[in-house]
């Protein structure tokens, strides 16, 4: 059976500076507020080596991406996801057990995609993006892009 739907809390958290990259965060909370200061800093540990990773179509990029992390009911979820090309998304998604926040295990390789709320988040950046960057070619505004954020209960 369907579990029932219940809104939850999606937080703009902060736009972090990884090297030459820009990374707006954003927390998703099945419960309450998201509440895992140790898992945050051992994803922030490991941001420059996801970053550095290619895909198989194309690598250039803008440096600037965005991070989820949400608290669901598997575990603790990381969707790192950055522009290349200028319109594809590249995105990997990681799940890390909340009493092993050290250990990260990949999960996209295998189909899998982000959920509704993590959707909503992609679906605002996607706008953001296409508003602010592809949108005022040749000159993209990319501080415009990084203050737009999204906080919201869904």
């Amino acid at each position: 059976m369907l579990p029932a739907y219940r809104p939850r809390r999606i937080d703009f958290l902060e736009v972090l500076s990884v090297g030459d990259w820009k990374i707006k965060v954003y927390t998703i909370a099945k419960t309450g507020n998201f509440q895992y200061p140790d898992f945050y800093a051992e994803v922030k540990a490991k941001l420059p080596e996801w970053l550095r990773r290619e895909n198989s179509f194309e690598a250039s990029h803008e440096g600037i991406g965005f991070l989820l992390l949400h608290a669901g009911t598997e575990g603790l979820f990381s969707l790192v996801n950055w522009w290349v090309d200028h319109y594809m998304l590249n995105t990997h998604i990681f799940l890390t057990d909340p009493a092993a926040p050290a250990r990260f295990t990949e999960l996209s390789g295998d189909g899998l995609a982000p959920c509704v709320w993590e959707l909503a988040v992609i679906d605002h950046e996607r706008r953001a993006w296409t508003k602010h960057i592809l949108q005022q070619y040749p000159t993209p505004d990319y501080a415009a892009y990084l203050a737009a954020t999204f906080s919201e209960v869904l």
